[in-house]
């Protein structure tokens, strides 16, 4: 799928506008729509012209835009409006967790056969929505997407490891021991004398895989049980509130004014 120069998705551009209508603004006007997501208005006008055309959102009759009948009638999410939903969820715990591991902590999901990066927390702890720059790697290439991939089914991973000739006898064995282990350590990946775990976070029905949380931690004297309990704490309360009608996953004003949210 198309990326604007920025490295962006167009799933991430759609997702912005989807969730820019909430209980709060359940009418907007365009120039409105391009300041809630921080789009700029061409921008914003293609992409709703798009969502217009096939149903998420549709025009009243004073002109103003509001979510459409697919939404409203099935109630449930599409894939951008869940990547924007599991980010929301994530940013306050991801703070939380920055402020215990004093590291680096993202947030990827799978996304057309990459991992896509929707968030990362590091110094200041201040959310950074990474997908406002380049933040797609191969699934094999960082621990986020081998923890993506050891959850996703045998013959989607038969799929990606064929891209891999050379390794996929040795990824076949990685799978399987981070979906076992829970969780997956691999050092050197962000810079020399780092390590990163990551740990899945489970969906709605607790089989799918909407993402994976990773923090990337000092080598020397790493605390590797320490890590994986507290991001395991962090996953279980993201996985919670996803479970949460959505009516009922809305933050506190606190977490508001101390989290940065779309």
């Amino acid at each position: 799928m198309a990326n604007s120069p920025s490295g962006e998705s167009v799933v991430a551009r759609l997702a912005r506008i989807v969730a820019a209508f909430d209980h709060d603004h359940e009418f907007l006007n365009l120039t409105s729509v391009a300041q809630r997501t921080g789009l700029p208005l061409s921008t914003a006008q293609r992409l709703v012209v798009d969502l217009l055309a096939h149903g998420f959102l549709e025009r009243t009759p004073d002109g103003l835009l509001r979510a459409g009948r697919l939404i409203r009638q099935h109630g449930a999410p599409g894939p951008a409006e869940a990547f924007v939903r599991l980010r929301n969820a994530a940013v306050p715990l991801m703070e939380s967790v920055h402020a215990v591991l004093k590291a680096q902590i993202t947030l990827a999901v799978l996304d057309n056969d990459e991992t896509l990066y929707l968030e990362r927390v590091s110094r200041g702890s201040t959310a950074t929505n990474l997908t406002q720059k380049v933040a797609r790697l191969p699934l094999t290439s960082t621990p986020s997407g081998l923890v993506l991939l050891a959850h996703q089914p045998p013959d989607y991973q038969e799929s990606v490891l064929a891209s891999t000739p050379g390794e996929s006898e040795n990824l076949r064995v990685v799978l399987a021991q981070a979906r076992t282990a829970g969780y997956f350590t691999r050092p050197g990946i962000i810079r020399e004398g780092t390590v990163a775990v990551s740990v899945p976070v489970l969906g709605n029905d607790d089989a799918g895989l909407p993402a994976a949380l990773t923090a990337v931690i000092p080598e020397e004297d790493a605390q590797i049980p320490l890590t994986v309990a507290v991001l395991r704490s962090a996953s279980f309360a993201i996985s919670a509130a996803l479970k949460r009608p959505p009516e009922l996953s809305r933050p506190s004003p606190e977490i508001l004014l101390s989290s940065r949210r779309l």
